[in-house]
């Protein structure tokens, strides 16, 4: 699992997230990775930082931190331009 992949996380509630966290902490024995949410087009919320990822939306105001065997299925990649965008939402939440 790596930084940029969406996946489906069948944990607690079963939803996609697009793994934020680092590929050196994602290869930790750390059991959790950081992501944010991911939303299909007709459940977007108002949401002023979402990124357009194909027929998703990412959510980088709506971040979790699902335990690694709780991810069952990529679904897609982000490029590195959606990265970015996502990299410069999550700054400008945290104030960076």
């Amino acid at each position: 699992m790596r930084r940029g992949e969406v996946w489906l996380i069948q944990g607690a509630r079963e939803r996609l997230g697009l793994i934020v966290s680092s590929d050196v902490f994602n290869g930790t024995d750390v059991p959790v990775l950081i992501t944010a949410e991911v939303t299909e087009r007709d459940e977007l919320r108002d949401s002023p930082l979402a990124v357009e990822l194909d027929d998703y939306y990412v959510l980088p105001d709506r971040l979790s931190s699902p335990l690694k065997r709780w991810f069952h299925e990529r679904v897609t990649v982000a490029d590195t331009n959606t990265m970015r965008k996502v990299s410069r939402a999550l700054r400008i939440l945290q104030d960076l």
